[in-house]
């Protein structure tokens, strides 16, 4: 909680400090509240790859932020981009994913 309230040149928004953690539940700091957030799970024969899946996290989350969804919104969409490349090989992305349906 601390490192959400540090100070910030832009104050029109409030700090939002996110923390992915592999197959653990994503925990987001945000307006004095602590949110964890699960991940979708994955059996272990399907895991072939975590390389860019933080930067699919990313990807995902800030595509919700933008549109002004909430924070649990923005995670969903993070879970499900990480969870689709770390099921293939390299950082890759199916032309057409399946699986998730936008709030």
């Amino acid at each position: 909680m601390q490192i959400a309230s540090l100070p910030k040149e832009n104050g029109a928004r409030c700090r939002t400090v996110v923390i992915t953690q592999g197959a653990l539940p994503t925990v987001v700091a945000s307006q004095g509240k602590i949110v964890h957030v699960p991940v979708i799970t994955l059996e272990k024969e399907k895991l072939v790859d975590t390389n860019g899946a933080g930067d699919a996290f990313v990807g995902g989350f800030l595509s919700q932020l933008v549109a002004g969804k909430d924070i649990q919104e923005c995670c969903r969409a993070g879970n499900f981009a990480a969870h689709v490349i770390i099921q293939r090989s390299g950082c890759t992305f199916p032309e057409k994913p399946t699986g998730f349906t936008w709030a």
